[in-house]
């Protein structure tokens, strides 16, 4: 039997923890002239590690997934897989730009870039559909959220884990 006492290792709750925090950094990031440019751009880089770790923590989905590319899925399932990787393209596609046209951080680090204006009306552009595309992927994430949130951190059980134990 194992000591209730001992703490485990919970890949649901770690998960949700971890896309808390990439939301609140989503919002801190979406909002430069709150923060200030030098702010953005280096809370945008270090914005990359807890999306890796999120993608880290999704990869068995994602191959699951990925590998029945070919294969019927159920609509939802097939939606999320298009929309998951045009916002995986998108992610990077803003992160590439950003820092290619980064005013304040890479030239901290001695890295000097002449700016180009196209590289900087692409960030802009792809940063403002990336936020549209992160609220529907965070839409069609909403009852996994919602249940994690009340189960681990309001600390109420799911409606699902009380009919099971009726």
């Amino acid at each position: 039997m194992q000591n209730p006492s001992k703490k485990t290792f919970n890949l649901t709750q770690t998960k949700l923890i971890i896309d808390l925090g990439i939301l609140l950094l989503f919002v801190i990031i979406n909002a430069p002239q709150f923060t200030g440019l030098a702010s953005h751009e280096w809370i945008s880089l270090a914005f990359a590690i807890p999306f890796l770790v999120h993608l880290t923590l999704s990869w068995k989905w994602i191959v699951s997934v990925m590998t029945r590319i070919f294969k019927k899925l159920p609509g939802e399932t097939r939606f999320n897989q298009i929309w998951d990787t045009l916002l995986f393209i998108m992610m990077t596609l803003v992160i590439f730009s950003g820092t290619i046209v980064s005013v304040k951080a890479l030239p901290a680090l001695n890295i000097h870039i002449a700016i180009d204006p196209f590289w900087r009306s692409i960030h802009t552009t792809a940063a403002n559909l990336l936020m549209l595309m992160f609220g529907v992927h965070f839409a069609m994430h909403w009852k996994w959220i919602i249940s994690n949130f009340r189960r681990y951190i309001m600390r109420q059980p799911s409606a699902a884990l009380e009919t099971k134990s009726l």
